[in-house]
């Protein structure tokens, strides 16, 4: 979530009443105190109350003396939608408020729980809502856990520490980096060049230039757009206001006597131009609201920027970025590491599941000519191998792979003996050998890795495909013949020609959704 949509309660103004009728695009400040008093007697009610107008209490469960609750305050319709003040706090079992009070943030997913009748967690999660701004090849879910140690007598929370897992992955290098030593200048434009690039863009507007890069045979050409003139067409750029292009705006790709429009030069869009990129504004927050679509570069005109994924740790894959090299090594190096270990990604078994010790794991999955080479990484306080039967009661790994318009495939990857895999079709009621799956597993002090080699054409994946939807969970069982838990994540897996993308390409294939 951008910085502004997090501290949306702590800017607007405090009177309620005019939020309310003016329609503040911000909601109010958070309390840091609760908004009833020392005593109050909390009664749970249902957990859509607020939606109509109301305050909800909701009782999360209790352990000795103290019970939790989530608590919400209806602030009423404001910005977009309903504005709410939210907090976790402690009761007796008689549900009397005994003064804990914790401010939770009223614009994500936040699940609470006693660990023990000592300690709460809060796991949040956010997908850059309200608004829904994509990432830029990476998918936007944050996901964070704190912890909390209650007093005895549930008057206050105290901060404990709770460190996320430390991953173990090679040093990354840069394979693929673009040394550049300076931002291009902005040229002139031509008069048979300027003719060219209206003809392209609204009949209805006289366009002009403001910006024109070229670097390596390529060229990005920005006009803003304004009211009908008698004055004589310049071929001076000028230069693009600080506080962005307002709009209408014409943007074109231009590689040599060839002009591709970029299509926002519609009303609304604005345009920020910086010495490395352009970035594409449109009203698509609330009430109109101004924000970013997508990044243009500069530096290399024609492509996108994209967020770096070297050293990247992602805690969703909608989408996951396949990055490519000659070796698995070097692919994997540049790979984003996708981690999961909280509650929020256990996909079966929650019960069976005591925290990230007992089960954590991140991956990273990278193409090599025609194949995908996948590590993984798991923290398991208790390793149990594969020995008779399906392996579906050992721990294992398991994958899916749904191919749009294809049949969809199941895969158990399983902790063999010596230190091999043992990869299985589990599609439907199947349980076939799969012995084109290669890999090899190895304990580790905190549990255990894996590496595998899936070529494309045993997963049902023609190797032009440019994105299909993927899943990998990991399986845990402490007790041999007892599968307990399932966490996993699922999303898609996008495959780009280069990375980052052409403009074309990048719009070719829909990632703006």
């Amino acid at each position: 979530m951008s910085a502004h949509v997090t501290h949306l309660f702590r800017v607007c103004p405090s009177i309620l009443s005019l939020a309310l009728a003016l329609g503040c695009t911000t909601a109010l400040a958070a309390p840091n105190e609760p908004w009833f008093e020392k005593g109050t007697v909390l009664v749970a009610t249902p957990d859509d109350g607020a939606y109509y107008g109301m305050d909800t209490q909701k009782r999360i469960g209790c352990e000795g003396r103290l019970c939790l609750w989530h608590v919400v305050q209806s602030l009423g319709p404001c910005f977009y939608g309903l504005c709410t003040n939210q907090q976790m706090v402690l009761s007796d079992l008689e549900g009397r408020f005994l003064g804990a009070a914790e401010d939770l943030d009223a614009w994500a997913s936040n699940a609470l729980r006693f660990i023990d009748a000592e300690h709460v967690e809060v796991v949040t999660t956010r997908r850059n809502e309200p608004f829904n701004i994509p990432a830029e090849a990476l998918d936007p879910l944050g996901v964070s856990r704190q912890v909390l140690k209650v007093a005895p007598d549930g008057s206050r929370f105290i901060a404990a520490s709770a460190p996320p897992p430390k991953w173990t992955k090679p040093a990354a290098r840069r394979g693929d980096a673009r040394a550049v030593s300076k931002p291009p200048k902005s040229r002139p434009v031509d008069d048979a060049l300027l003719a060219r690039a209206r003809a392209l863009c609204r009949k209805d507007l006289r366009f002009t230039p403001v910006d024109y890069a070229c670097r390596d045979g390529a060229c990005l050409l920005l006009l803003s757009g304004v009211e009908p003139s008698s004055e004589s067409d310049t071929e001076e750029v000028s230069p693009a206001p600080s506080d962005g292009i307002r709009g209408p705006v014409c943007g074109l790709v231009v590689k040599g006597e060839d002009l591709q429009s970029l299509g926002f030069d519609e009303e609304g869009a604005e345009v920020e131009v910086s010495p490395t990129a352009y970035v594409v504004s449109g009203p698509v927050g609330a009430r109109g609201a101004m924000e970013p679509m997508e990044t243009l570069s500069r530096l290399r005109p024609g492509y996108m920027v994209f967020s770096d994924t070297v050293g990247a740790v992602v805690d969703g894959i909608s989408p996951y970025p396949v990055r490519s090299a000659r070796s698995a090594e070097a692919a994997l190096a540049l790979a984003p590491t996708a981690q999961a270990y909280t509650r929020t990604h256990i996909s079966w078994g929650l019960s069976g599941w005591t925290g990230q010790d007992d089960l954590a794991f991140a991956w990273r999955l990278a193409r090599v000519g025609g194949a995908l080479a996948l590590h993984v990484e798991v923290h398991d306080d208790k390793v149990v191998p594969s020995s008779t039967g399906t392996g579906v009661h050992s721990d294992h790994v398991e994958l899916a792979v749904r191919p749009s318009g294809g049949s969809n495939l199941k895969l158990g990857v399983l902790l063999a003996a010596g230190g091999s895999v043992e990869a299985r079709d589990w599609t439907g009621e199947a349980n076939t050998p799969l012995p084109s799956i290669q890999g090899t597993w190895r304990k580790r002090p905190q549990g255990y890795e894996m590496t595998l080699t899936l070529p494309l054409s045993d997963l049902g994946v023609e190797a032009s495909r440019v994105s299909f939807g993927f899943s990998l969970a990991v399986s845990d069982a402490d007790t041999r013949g007892k599968q307990e838990t399932l966490m996993t994540h699922s999303g898609a897996l996008m495959f780009w020609t280069e990375y980052p993308p052409s403009i074309d390409e990048y719009r070719r294939h829909g990632s703006r959704d």
